[in-house]
């Protein structure tokens, strides 16, 4: 402690409050954080890191994992990942096997057997068709079929039936009113909807990233007027578009007009990426109903370890432990050192540089900004030995001091009993 004698009392104090003072800002940062883990929409870097700037940009967009969310138009990527999540659910819950048909046909859908094929049968006694009718009738094997001897009209699940199909098969009794061709008619409405409602989730995905309408069922209505495959190629021309001339980007009218097409790329993305993403929550939603009371208990499905998750957990608990230890004056050198590495991490994710465009938000800053501040101070507190002024480290100088003095102490006692235990040199020896 005789080093504080170097310096004023104010100068201490300030030093002590300055770095209690960022402790608690990064602790408590790292608190909410957590506290938010539980709630519906958990804290995530995705957003900053997506809109990272400078010459590190890249970088940083891709610990996101999917920057660009082109991973949501990718249909074996979210398949892939939608069965990995499904298998952790089963194993999370250990799931019986009457949940577990659940699961899989919410995922698969739930068309039944049809000697080798599958697909969606409704009753129906006979089909009132004939001559040139049943043979357009039949010229649809492939997609529809009627079975007199299981009185079932089928429709494939794997070729479906299309609307203007449908329309065609509704026309052959056009201007019938007998019960036959009633029937006929409610048979092939209520199997078409069985088609709808009965296509797994895998299938409806299909047909939203391949721009197919009618293989979505009927939660998603409005698709037809969004999402069609030529606007996924559109969205990737103009994101391609806007990462090269964003590359070249130096004035602000440039940044300006960027800024611009970057609004309408992100609304492009929204009508694409949005019903894919609602269809996940559904799903996922739609799973939690097959638990049971006990299975609730368990808590939520385990998460895959990926980069974005990775990098959330580490700056939550970087902020955590970064600023109790501040707090508390522990190792306040390496804590102080770490946490101003940290920042300016933060710092070069969007740096206030020339020719850059200026950060969203109510801060104006040119080449320094408060992250650069902070790394600075903590780095100046780094250089000090607050902790030992007011902090764990003093207490933690007192005692090793005393546990060297006690060591050279005793190293110096066995010195001396083993030189006195020496024999006395005989006479005449040098």
């Amino acid at each position: 402690m005789s080093e504080i004698r170097r310096y004023s009392l104010a100068a201490v104090v300030l030093l002590v409050v300055l770095r209690l003072a960022i402790g608690w800002q990064l602790l408590y940062e790292g608190m909410w954080k957590i506290d938010t883990l539980d709630s519906p929409r958990p804290w995530t870097a995705a957003g900053y890191l997506k809109n990272a700037t400078g010459p590190m940009r890249d970088s940083f967009r891709n610990m996101s994992g999917d920057p660009d969310e082109l991973d949501w138009l990718d249909y074996d990527i979210v398949s892939a990942r939608w069965q990995d999540w499904a298998d952790r659910f089963r194993s999370h819950y250990k799931l019986d096997k009457k949940q577990a048909g659940s699961l899989n046909r919410l995922l698969n859908g739930t068309q039944s057997k049809v000697g080798n094929r599958t697909g969606y049968a409704e009753a129906l006694a006979t089909l009132p068709l004939e001559g040139d009718k049943l043979a357009a009738f039949n010229r649809r094997k492939s997609a529809i079929w009627f079975d007199g001897t299981a009185k079932r009209i089928y429709i494939d699940a794997q070729k479906l039936v299309q609307p203007d199909e449908l329309s065609t098969l509704k026309s052959l009794v056009k201007g019938r009113e007998d019960a036959d061709a009633k029937a006929y008619l409610a048979a092939l409405d209520k199997a078409y909807d069985r088609q709808k409602k009965g296509l797994g989730v895998l299938r409806k995905l299909k047909g939203a990233v391949e721009g197919d309408p009618e293989l979505l069922g009927d939660n998603l209505e409005g698709w037809e007027d969004t999402q069609q495959l030529g606007k996924l190629d559109q969205y990737k021309e103009l994101l391609a578009a806007y990462h090269a001339d964003y590359a070249q980007a130096k004035t602000e009218s440039e940044w300006d007009h960027l800024a611009y097409r970057w609004d309408k790329i992100q609304t492009l993305r929204s009508g694409i990426t949005g019903p894919v993403k609602a269809m996940e929550s559904e799903f996922q939603e739609q799973t939690t109903k097959l638990l049971t009371l006990e299975q609730h208990a368990m808590g939520p499905t385990p998460e895959p370890w990926t980069k974005l998750r990775t990098s959330d957990t580490i700056t939550i608990l970087g902020l955590t432990a970064l600023g109790a230890m501040l707090l508390l004056g522990l190792f306040t050198r390496f804590a102080a050192v770490a946490a101003a590495f940290m920042l300016f991490g933060f710092y070069l994710a969007m740096p206030p540089l020339p020719g850059l465009p200026e950060a969203a938000g109510p801060e104006h800053s040119f080449i320094v900004n408060k992250n650069l501040i902070e790394v600075f101070a903590l780095l100046a507190i780094a250089a000090l030995p607050s902790g030992k002024w007011f902090g764990l480290d003093g207490l933690l100088s007192v005692f090793f001091s005393k546990w060297r003095a006690d060591k050279k102490l005793s190293t110096n006692l066995k010195t001396t009993v083993i030189t006195s235990d020496e024999p006395e040199p005989a006479a005449g020896t040098a």
